[in-house]
């Protein structure tokens, strides 16, 4: 049998037995059929490429994306796959819950069928508390139907576990549901005691990506989960959680992950993804092939699919990457599924097209805004007004305070200002305070509001939030404000 691409002279990571071995590998159609020291597998027909000595190593699998929080699943592809993310799994929420089901299945299917392989978990707990937020916005039925989708993996995590430690039915039965079709269940365990943790693994949580330090990390592995050790836009901690590894030298460290639980579009251009997450890990002292494990089999194995990618063995889905440094391992070749697909950071293949407008069925329909949409009436049964107060990216805290008021309604200065977060058949609005977040705002506007994507609105005039409310709706983008700079608007 010859390949249809034979890659000669390579030195590949075999992350299987944690070895770097001088071997040729060969390709056909989209699998691997041959690694090792053989030089007779080409054809006439046969892509000879020589690497001349660079490392060949398996594409990198994000086991914690956010695709659809800031750009839209195409484009994410199109970016990472050059930057050799050639895998991932989207924890469903963003674009999920502002589409529907219908509509979130048809573009992840899209993304399976082209030049990566993308895979999905599908939201369980969304909103995250429904008797305040309005109605879970996937029913019962979508996800019983969305179980044996093919690329269907997990719940997307669980961000209010506390309904799982109260015993909530509901959620409970959900989870049960999913485990028993074959799923997985993200988990989103913040804070959580070791009692908790257990309690939590019982409910069927399968895994978590909110260690802040190695003595959570290490908590989690011994209760069984599956660790993501996080460093991306939002949080930046494997200064912290790489001694959880140099920990864990001497056992298993096979469920152990690397993840940047989502990356901001400027980050992703200067940062990269994967790629940088593994060199950032290196440089905590990680060695390099157990980093290289950590964001290619060890997601495989988790997710199940070690059979199919991860590794560089035959039968493989040929995801490879072709490497000059292990250190810092950003591809100079990619080829996913047997193909081709980036040289030296630029998408050789033709790219996702854009996204077809309309797809969704959850339009925004809230009818007119006014001012008086976002003024916020006083409550007499308070001394001090209840303030959700910003501690840092993740980490939010109960606070009070004296907020001036002036015909009924409370006017925010200084650093606190009114939110207002009505979902998006304006059945429900939901209004407080916000303190920490950026002083004399006077209106912003985002439908970009994690997890269910309403409008959020934010400010200290309700005038300028009700006008940036409208033009973001009007303009159909994701955010627009106002902001009161020295005076001025």
């Amino acid at each position: 049998m010859k390949s249809d691409i034979f890659l000669v002279n390579g030195r590949v990571v075999n992350v299987y037995s944690g070895e770097i071995l001088p071997h040729n590998v060969a390709i056909s159609g989209e699998k691997i059929y041959y690694v090792g020291p053989s030089k007779d597998l080409a054809g006439p027909e046969t892509r000879v490429i020589d690497v001349k000595g660079s490392f060949i190593i398996p594409g990198f699998f994000d086991a914690h994306a956010h695709a659809d929080l800031f750009y839209h699943p195409f484009s994410y592809a199109n970016h990472v796959v050059p930057q050799g993310t050639t895998c991932f799994f989207n924890d469903g929420h963003d674009l999920a819950n502002a589409l529907g089901p219908s509509a979130y299945l048809k573009t992840m299917a899209q993304l399976s069928d082209g030049f990566c392989s993308a895979y999905t978990g599908i939201p369980a707990a969304a909103p995250p508390y429904p008797d305040v937020e309005g109605g879970d916005l996937w029913s019962d039925g979508d996800l019983e139907k969305a179980c044996v989708v093919d690329n269907v993996l997990s719940l997307s995590e669980i961000t209010p576990y506390l309904r799982l430690i109260n015993g909530e039915p509901a959620l409970k039965k959900r989870i049960r549901t999913a485990r028993e079709k074959g799923l997985l269940v993200e988990g989103h365990t913040t804070g959580a005691s070791w009692e908790k943790l257990n309690i939590l693994a019982m409910a069927g949580v399968t895994s978590c990506h909110e260690a802040l330090n190695a003595e959570d990390a290490l908590e989690r592995l011994r209760l069984g989960y599956y660790v993501m050790l996080r460093h991306g836009s939002i949080r930046q901690d494997l200064p912290f959680l790489a001694e959880a590894v140099h920990r864990s030298k001497e056992f298993d460290t096979s469920r152990i992950m690397l993840v940047p639980d989502g990356i901001f579009p400027d980050h992703l251009i200067s940062w990269g993804n994967m790629d940088w997450v593994v060199a950032k890990a290196v440089k905590e002292g990680i060695d390099p092939v157990r980093a290289i494990q950590m964001a290619t089999i060890n997601p495989a194995r988790y997710f199940r699919l070690d059979l199919l990618l991860g590794g560089i063995a035959p039968g493989r889905l040929a995801h490879l990457l072709v490497v000059d440094s292990l250190e810092t391992p950003t591809p100079r070749l990619v080829l996913s599924k047997g193909a081709v697909v980036a040289v030296d950071g630029i998408l050789s293949v033709t790219p996702f097209p854009t996204p077809e407008a309309g797809m969704g069925s959850r339009p925004f329909n809230l009818g007119p805004l006014y001012a008086e949409t976002f003024k916020v009436a006083c409550r007499q049964s308070f001394q001090k007004v209840p303030v959700i107060k910003i501690v840092n990216q993740t980490v939010t805290a109960l606070s009070e305070a004296d907020i001036p008021k002036r015909n009924g309604f409370y006017e925010p200065n200084g650093d606190i200002l009114a939110a207002t977060l009505i979902n998006r058949d304006g059945t429900m609005r939901g209004q407080g305070f916000v303190q920490g977040f950026c002083p004399e705002l006077s209106g912003l506007a985002s439908t970009v509001a994690h997890e269910t994507h309403g409008l959020l609105v934010l400010g200290q005039s309700a005038e300028d939030m009700a006008q940036a409310a409208r033009d973001v709706l009007d303009l159909h983008i994701g955010v627009e404000g106002q902001a009161h700079v020295s005076g001025g608007i």
